[in-house]
């Protein structure tokens, strides 16, 4: 290929552009597959990932499904992430203690609301779902109690 179209499909360089055939696409799936066997992928998120690397056209489009996976992952997939820069840990909101995380979430919308008299602005409501970001952003429920299980684990 030449001309504009090859410079497109070659892509970033790393190999994330490079087109595939087949063979990789099915070497692919067989490693969804093992990840799946092995208890690293729930059948839903195994069917997801094994329809994109179905469809997938370029390594680009591959190497995704296996960023947070171990081996085995194809090689120019793990060639790429080992590229990569690490990733950053996930953020768990400002660190403080829950006590403190509770009040200060009680306390923004009387805040906001005072704030809303004294200036006339109702966007100092807007703070409330900022501060529960900022505080509990993270989190995602862990170790809190919160979730899809927390019934099951308070009455076994």
């Amino acid at each position: 290929m030449s001309g504009s179209g090859g410079q497109a499909a070659r892509g970033s360089g790393q190999g994330g552009g490079e087109r595939i055939g087949s063979a990789e696409r099915e070497n692919a799936v067989a490693a969804l597959r093992a990840h799946a066997d092995a208890g690293r992928l729930s059948p839903e998120e195994y069917e997801d990932r094994q329809v994109a690397a179905s469809r997938a056209t370029t390594w680009g489009e591959l190497t995704p499904l296996f960023a947070d996976l171990p081996d085995p992952r194809p090689e120019q997939v793990s060639a790429v992430l080992a590229q990569a820069p690490a990733p950053l840990p996930a953020a768990a909101g400002i660190p403080l203690p829950e006590r403190a995380r509770e009040t200060i979430m009680s306390v923004t919308p009387i805040a906001a609301l005072i704030l809303f008299f004294v200036t006339g602005h109702w966007w100092w409501f807007l703070v409330i779902p900022l501060v529960g970001a900022l505080l509990y952003g993270g989190d995602r429920g862990r170790g809190r109690g919160h979730g899809r299980n927390r019934d099951r684990r308070r009455y076994r």
